[in-house]
């Protein structure tokens, strides 16, 4: 079960993000148009073995929604930042 996290600041934006789980951390990224909730049904599963963080992308569901538009490169460097920012790098991508 995901334990709801404050969100964190990252590119000058705040993140909203939640953890399950211990060990490697595994990041998981929802679609364009979503929310971290795709992932809830996949969650307790993945936790048994990962320390699971979901987050909300910019612009998308919990976290802040600076103006557009948005690209590729940023979501990347978004990502890259707050896996650094949580002292979770490396991490796998799913």
């Amino acid at each position: 079960m995901f334990v709801p996290m404050p969100k964190i600041r990252v590119n000058n934006m705040e993140l909203h993000y939640e953890t399950a789980g211990h060990g490697e951390p595994l990041l998981l990224i929802h679609g364009l148009g979503s929310s971290l909730r795709d992932w809830e049904n996949q969650i307790d599963d993945m936790a048994r073995s990962w320390r699971v963080i979901a987050y909300d992308v910019r612009g998308h569901g919990q976290s802040e929604k600076p103006p557009g538009p948005y690209s590729v490169q940023q979501f990347a460097r978004d990502a890259a930042d707050l896996l650094q920012a949580l002292d979770a790098r490396p991490a796998p991508i799913c």
